[in-house]
């Protein structure tokens, strides 16, 4: 019996549906787990940086991870600021006319806890009026977020930084000692304690690492940050005298094989990812990374003018490129509500994606000829 020449509409169908799926969805095709999002700077959001109404808004707003930084008083106490120098963001010239050093910079060391609660942190965002907040301790910090974390009904997330434990070893202080026993102190001990401890000294992690943790009987995982060598962030002492940190041997296998000996995650600038122009930098790194065991984070992901980088118009395009094109783990944004929408909606799409048929679920469908050649077989 001879079958007559009718077109079979399977095929066309089928292949209707897959060109429109992935046109549509291109970015369903690019691997993702779910990511780590962390509001950076305590979630400043338009407040100030650090500060105790920015990590309450933040936590408000269900950020995952928020950042913080730990800095040392005069008489060793430990509260939320950043900077080596209290110059950038408070009054202290106001209330402390004289107390600068040589360099006429006022260092938060040299101030004690009770001259610094009189101190108020300035607003330098332009924004009108004005906000005059405290600086914080961590004390307070955590007291607050536990409390958070009771009204709130859930976990908060911390990424705390110990900022320039150099300078306060060459000061024969020891901020890391002092922050592991407040963490102790407040019940973040262990891996479930949701709280990552960060630093750009490589060589002050590997000492929480291999002693401080130990000594402690804790186990906290650690974030190896990488900044470039200009020195902003980390020095290193050489017959008695500090110059900047060279990063360069963290780029090497050697070295992030060493990396994976005492931290669990790699937090990169975002131009060294990527550059401004949109090109790839440290892929194979990035890959190297992973098989140690080593996840990466990226940092600094602003949505704010002037921020972006010239090939991406908003953070949605920025956050897209990564997504699709980099093996990122985590970010740190000022946008992390953003983010976190953005980040969950391509998990989705992915997990659909995976969901359907493999011709559906496939990028690399064959070529237009294979299916005229496919069809003519079925019609025959």
């Amino acid at each position: 019996m001879v079958r007559k020449n009718v077109k079979h509409p399977s095929v066309i169908v089928l292949l209707t549906a897959s060109l429109i799926f992935f046109f549509c969805c291109p970015a369903a095709f690019s691997s993702t787990t779910a990511k780590i999002i962390i509001a950076k700077d305590g979630g400043g959001r338009g407040l100030i940086e650090d500060t105790l109404p920015a990590i309450t808004l933040a936590a408000a707003e269900g950020a995952e991870y928020i950042e913080f930084h730990v800095m040392m008083t005069s008489d060793n106490e430990l509260i939320l600021f950043q900077d080596l120098t209290l110059d950038r963001l408070s009054n202290i010239e106001e209330l402390f006319p004289g107390r600068s050093r040589e360099d006429g910079s006022y260092y938060v060391a040299d101030f004690s806890l009770r001259e610094i609660n009189q101190l108020r942190l300035t607003d330098d965002e332009g924004n009108n009026p004005p906000l005059s907040l405290a600086i914080p301790t961590l004390d307070d910090t955590f007291s607050l977020i536990h409390r958070l974390e009771s009204t709130l009904h859930r976990q908060s997330g911390i990424t705390l930084e110990i900022k320039y434990p150099w300078f306060y070893t060459d000061a024969g202080k020891d901020i890391s000692s002092a922050t592991l026993t407040t963490l102790a102190r407040f019940g973040y001990t262990d891996q479930s304690s949701k709280l990552y401890i960060q630093c750009f000294d490589p060589e002050e992690l590997q000492r929480i690492h291999n002693r401080l943790l130990p000594e402690k009987q804790m186990d906290l995982p650690l974030i190896q940050l990488i900044d470039s060598n200009d020195g902003m962030e980390t020095k290193q002492k050489n017959l008695e005298t500090y110059s900047p940190y060279n990063y360069d041997w963290l780029y090497t296998n050697s070295g992030l094989k060493m990396v994976a000996g005492y931290a669990s995650v790699i937090g990169l600038v975002g131009d060294k990812v990527v550059d401004n122009s949109g090109n790839l930098l440290l892929t194979d790194y990035i890959s190297a990374a992973h098989r140690y065991g080593l996840q990466v984070f990226v940092t600094s992901l602003d949505n704010q003018a002037g921020q972006l980088p010239d090939f991406a118009d908003s953070l949605f395009s920025l956050l897209t490129f990564y997504l699709q094109n980099v093996e990122m783990n985590g970010f740190y944004t000022n946008a992390f509500t953003e983010t976190k929408i953005i980040t969950d909606r391509f998990k989705s799409d992915k997990d659909e994606k995976n969901k359907l048929p493999p011709l559906f679920s496939s990028p690399n469908l064959p070529p237009l000829s294979d299916f005229s050649e496919r069809e003519e077989e079925i019609t025959q």
